[in-house]
């Protein structure tokens, strides 16, 4: 016996060779994946199990036909078709793959045939991580282990009311705590961290020293903590293939295939006994003219459904509107959202006195005529719902100084609804901001308590604005809510503007800005 033992392992490669590709962030658009799709499947047909394919989440929201794929129970999701179909080795979870919700998300994964990874997200009831933590993949007597973490900060994001009984943990922590069970219990020849994170954090984001910690902690986690060879990441849509060197003087390498189908990205890596692994780092482009008709032949029904969806008419535009407008003062690409959420929440029977409301997409435009339900998704491209917030006027105040402070990404630049307000730029933070009256011309109390209306993502933290503008610690936010809706706020939208048959022509002038 132990002679056979010998002679096997005489006769185990010494030396082997991987491709690891990742995508990530496709956010349902995967009528632009065919050529990613194309050359995943040559890759595939060359390499064998010599390729490894990963995706890295955010797939589940987007575009009209992923919602419209998310609603329909009748047939499998477009998410788990596309992973299945080439199919994917392993896949890790985003923050809008939540925020979908438990039914969707937990139908999804439960049609995949590949393992779903996040080590971070704890199954409140057994303490245990809700989805698989980790994999080890074997290649010629080599062990591949694959990490999956996402960023903790969904809890600032998506309401409780989709992600029950779910716990997302500090990921900086996890990692840590993971390298080393894997490696004491597994001894990998090569560490993959698969994250859902960003890059590094950004001003608005929370201090590092927060319980969260950071929101995008790809580039900490690389150089702080030991034990990773490559590192594939996504959530903040920014392509890189890089070399780090972590505290313990080893290289870490980082890729980020981007997002919505824009290219993929590769590690070539070489295996030795003995040694480290040797890795090297790229983004493949992937718009060249030929496109895998097989995969356009799986999608195809999916996109007639859609389009079937995406065509229903809704209301009537009278006037062009354009989401740039918003940085010049009242806008009708924001009024109507604000004529939208007050109304919604009094029709719910939830009286709001103020109205926040962002542009989600800069450089969009809607031209006079006939609005369908595709031209909502453009409006209003997330799945949040509505919110209504118990604030002073002090913390109305200190919103709207934070709001004009952050004006990129353009999806924090709120404005207020419900209020008169003039905005002197040439004033620091803090002094640009003056409230003249309410709307109907009655005082604006400082002191006084209002309810102010928003979108789920505003009212939970998202953009920090009652966070680092209004001062409240995130924990306490949730205190003051007052009243959440079911429905997502795309829909109620909808349904807000085929109500009225004809949209507004007029702003509604609340504020404007002085020189």
């Amino acid at each position: 016996m132990i002679a056979l033992t010998a002679i096997l392992a005489s006769c185990a490669p010494k030396e082997t060779s991987l491709t690891i590709i990742e995508t990530t962030d496709t956010h349902g658009r995967y009528d632009e994946f065919a050529n990613d799709a194309l050359v995943i499947r040559q890759m595939k047909a060359e390499l064998g199990d010599h390729l490894i394919l990963l995706d890295n989440g955010d797939d589940l929201q987007g575009t009209p036909f992923q919602y419209c794929s998310n609603q329909d129970a009748e047939h499998p999701n477009l998410v788990s078709e596309v992973l299945n179909f080439f199919p994917y080795d392993a896949v890790g979870v985003g923050n809008h793959d939540i925020e979908a919700g438990r039914k969707v998300f937990d139908r999804v994964y439960s049609e995949v045939k590949m393992p779903v990874l996040c080590a971070n997200v704890i199954d409140e009831t057994t303490g245990e991580p809700y989805f698989t933590p980790y994999i080890i993949m074997e290649r010629d007597g080599f062990k591949i282990a694959v990490l999956g973490l996402l960023t903790p900060y969904v809890v600032t994001w998506v309401p409780d009311r989709l992600r029950p009984g779910l716990r997302f943990d500090n990921l900086e922590e996890a990692a840590a705590q993971w390298v080393k069970t894997i490696q004491e219990k597994e001894h990998p020849d090569l560490m993959v961290g698969l994250f859902h994170s960003g890059w590094e954090p950004m001003a608005q984001n929370l201090p590092p020293d927060h319980p969260l910690g950071r929101e995008n902690a790809t580039k900490w986690v690389a150089e702080n903590v030991p034990g990773f060879d490559l590192i594939l990441y996504g959530h903040d849509h920014r392509s890189r293939a890089e070399k780090l060197t972590n505290i313990a003087g080893e290289s870490v390498y980082v890729l980020n295939s981007g997002c919505r189908g824009a290219g993929l990205a590769k590690a070539e890596v070489t295996l030795k006994k003995g040694q480290k692994p040797q890795i090297s780092v790229e983004l493949m482009p992937t718009d060249g003219e030929h496109k895998d008709e097989a995969f356009l032949a799986m999608l195809q029904p999916y996109l007639d459904r859609a389009e079937d969806y995406k065509q229903r008419e809704v209301t009537e535009l009278l006037v062009s509107i354009s989401s740039d407008d918003a940085f010049k003062g009242p806008s009708l690409w924001v009024d109507e959202i604000h004529r939208c959420q007050l109304e919604t929440a009094e029709a719910e029977g939830i009286h709001a006195d103020i109205s926040m409301a962002a542009p989600l997409l800069g450089g969009k435009t809607l031209k006079p005529g006939t609005l369908k339900i595709n031209d909502f998704f453009m409006w209003y491209p997330f799945e949040n719902s509505l919110a209504v917030m118990s604030m002073t006027g002090k913390e109305v105040k200190a919103f709207l100084e934070y709001a004009y402070e952050m004006k990129e990404p353009i999806y924090n630049f709120d404005s207020g609804a419900g209020i008169i307000y003039e905005v002197t730029e040439a004033n620091p933070m803090g002094e640009r901001i003056n409230i003249l009256s309410m709307a109907d011309g009655t005082p604006f109390d400082m002191d006084k308590t209002y309810n102010v209306v928003m979108n789920s993502y505003r009212s939970m933290g998202g953009g920090n604005h009652l966070i680092n503008g209004v001062g409240w610690p995130q924990e306490e936010i949730k205190n003051h809510v007052v009243w959440q809706s079911d429905r997502d706020l795309r829909s109620l939208f909808i349904d807000w503007a085929a109500k009225k048959g004809v949209l507004d022509t007029e702003t509604l002038n609340c504020w404007k800005i002085i020189k």
